[in-house]
C-alpha cells in the first residue's frame, strides 16, 4: 500500500473515532472507561505485594485508553 493510501485510510479511521467519541453517548462511554481503567498500572494482591499479572493486565488496559485518546486528538494526523 502506498503512503498516500495509508494516510487516506488513517484519516477515515480517525474521522470515525471522532464521530463516535464526540457524541453524548461517546462521552459517557469515554468517561466510564477513564474511571475504570485509567489508574496506576501497579496492582497489589491480597498479601499487599505487587501482583505482576494484575499489573500487566492493568497496563494493557491503559494502553488501549492511550490509543483511543491518540485517535481522539487531532495531532494523531500529523
Amino acid at each position: 500500500m502506498k503512503p498516500a493510501e495509508i494516510r487516506k485510510e488513517f484519516r477515515a479511521l480517525y474521522a470515525t473515532y471522532n464521530r463516535f467519541w464526540n457524541t453524548p453517548d461517546g462521552q459517557i462511554v469515554w468517561n466510564d472507561l477513564m474511571e475504570v481503567f485509567n489508574k496506576t498500572s501497579l496492582r497489589k494482591g491480597k498479601d499487599g505485594n505487587i501482583d505482576p499479572n494484575a499489573s500487566i493486565a492493568a497496563a494493557g488496559s491503559r494502553e488501549v485508553l492511550l490509543y483511543i485518546e491518540g485517535m481522539r486528538n487531532k495531532h494523531a494526523l500529523d
